[in-house]
């Protein structure tokens, strides 16, 4: 590495909000190792809610609300000009950023609309899935025309830096895809052992009996439903805890759903919704199982923080990402994306026996080595140009 990578570096990091989320909670820990490893890093948040601790990392709120203007263009350009000012308020001393690193989708546009350079787009979910979503169910040439249309719109966003944050994505991206950024490589989450055991040791009033859990926003992504049906299947008598929050009014009405679900399995009164938790880690360290229903991640935060945490672990193999954590002894416990009798079966199978959990399972995910690859990763693209 070069030499010059040990010098302190200016680093801004974008998110849309600090709501409740493994991808904004992993935005703080890179912003906070940043600091810890002697550079200067800035997390920039579009717009409210910031319900994550953010401790003293600097926060640079972009806007009080989320819309600056009714006309969606118009609206994208105030967040741009904001950005730039920001910008320029930081850089007033005299020492510019060395380069941006956008974790979420809003930013990774409003970053290109405000020509900071360089951004490295660290790219976290599967594209193909998303695609699916945005297509829909259009048929024919209707269907070729919004593939292409939104094919376009991806090539043109992603033709900077991308940083994905597992090989699968990387492959998917460029494979499945068809994206030819400037550059793309795989750097995983950085993730503070430390910190995070500290954190799973704080009080917290948790169940007086054995449980298993799912962190996650209730989302439809996240397949709350199919992990109500498998915990059904799997006839255990832990209660099973439901922990994340909801946003916006297509998240209460999936609550909803969730709820009447629950109770037409006839497992209503072994299921408890307990809400975004500021600091969900003691929950997860004291549960018996970790289980994740998902159809599809980036690179799931929770499982690896699960793991770290010493807490088994089963997961739906979507992608992308369960499949490069649950390596080794421990990739039996993966399961096929929408079938809730193979997560039935993995549960009861994993609350029997589980293999010890061993630091080669975790240890490539550690905050300094992640940290050192970004940094090593600049001054390479640097010294290109």
């Amino acid at each position: 590495m070069n030499s010059d990578t040990n010098k302190g570096r200016r680093v801004g990091l974008f998110v849309d909000s600090l709501m409740g989320g493994g991808a904004e909670r992993v935005a703080l820990n890179f912003a906070a190792k940043f600091i810890e490893m002697g550079h200067d890093a800035h997390v920039f948040v579009l717009h409210p809610p910031i319900e994550h601790r953010v401790g003293s990392v600097p926060i640079h709120l972009v806007s009080e609300q989320e819309r600056l203007a009714g006309w969606r263009p118009l609206n994208k350009w105030c967040y741009a000009r904001r950005i730039r000012a920001l910008i320029r308020d930081i850089e007033a001393d005299g020492k510019q950023f060395d380069f941006f690193i956008s974790n979420a989708e809003d930013s990774d546009r409003l970053t290109r609309m405000a020509d900071l350079k360089p951004v490295f787009i660290r790219y976290r979910n599967s594209l193909v899935h998303f695609l699916k979503g945005k297509v829909g169910n259009a048929r024919g040439f209707k269907r070729f025309i919004r593939k292409r249309r939104w094919l376009s719109k991806f090539r043109r966003i992603y033709s900077g830096h991308l940083v994905t944050v597992s090989k699968a994505l990387e492959d998917e991206l460029v494979n499945a895809v068809g994206l030819r950024p400037a550059s793309i490589t795989t750097i995983y989450n950085p993730f503070n052992f430390e910190q995070l055991r500290q954190l799973a040791d704080e009080p917290a009033a948790l169940p007086t009996q054995p449980y298993i859990i799912y962190a996650a926003r209730l989302t439809p992504r996240k397949r709350q439903d199919l992990l109500l049906r498998a915990y059904a299947l799997a006839d255990v008598k832990l209660p099973l805890v439901l922990l994340g929050g909801v946003s916006g009014p297509d998240g209460l009405a999936y609550e909803s759903e969730i709820r009447k679900l629950a109770a037409e399995l006839g497992i209503a009164d072994r299921v408890i919704f307990e809400g975004f938790h500021q600091n969900p880690y003691p929950w997860i360290r004291n549960a018996s199982l970790f289980a994740m229903a998902s159809d599809s991640e980036g690179l799931p935060t929770v499982l690896i923080e699960s793991l770290i945490l010493r807490t088994p672990v089963v997961s739906t193999d979507c992608p992308t990402g369960p499949g490069e954590i649950l390596t080794g002894e421990l990739a039996r416990f993966l399961s096929p994306v929408d079938d809730a009798a193979a997560l039935a079966a993995n549960m009861r199978a994993a609350l029997e026996s589980y293999p010890p959990i061993a630091d080669e399972h975790i240890e490539r995910f550690r905050s300094e080595a992640v940290i050192l690859a970004y940094l090593s990763h600049f001054e390479s693209l640097r010294s290109k140009h």
